[in-house]
């Protein structure tokens, strides 16, 4: 959603084990980093706007880089593709691809 400050994006996760997490940001395309609420893995997160439909982010954790991303829109505007790799913060790697239709 489109926040005065910028846009606002809130996650709600639930673990294999049934714990649920909501993670709350509220960010400008700038490439400035922003503050992340609730989230183990990473404290900021930088985005910045590649073109019309591309941005790239950057997460971090106390100033340190543990994943970066990029998300898309497909031209026609009806999928967002989020390809990210990254660290948890246990030390897992991991790497995921979503793709998320609108609705």
């Amino acid at each position: 959603s489109e926040a005065p400050k910028g846009t606002t994006l809130t996650v709600k996760t639930t673990a294999a084990n049934g714990e649920e997490a909501t993670l709350s940001l509220t960010f400008k395309d700038d490439g400035q980093p922003y503050p992340v609420s609730n989230n183990i893995d990473f404290d900021s997160a930088t985005l910045e706007r590649v073109n019309k439909r591309t941005f790239r982010s950057t997460l971090t954790k106390a100033g340190v880089p543990v994943a970066t991303g990029v998300r898309a829109v497909s031209k026609d505007g009806k999928k967002l593709i989020v390809n990210q790799s990254g660290t948890h913060a246990d030390g897992v790697k991991y790497h995921f691809v979503a793709i998320y239709d609108r609705q």
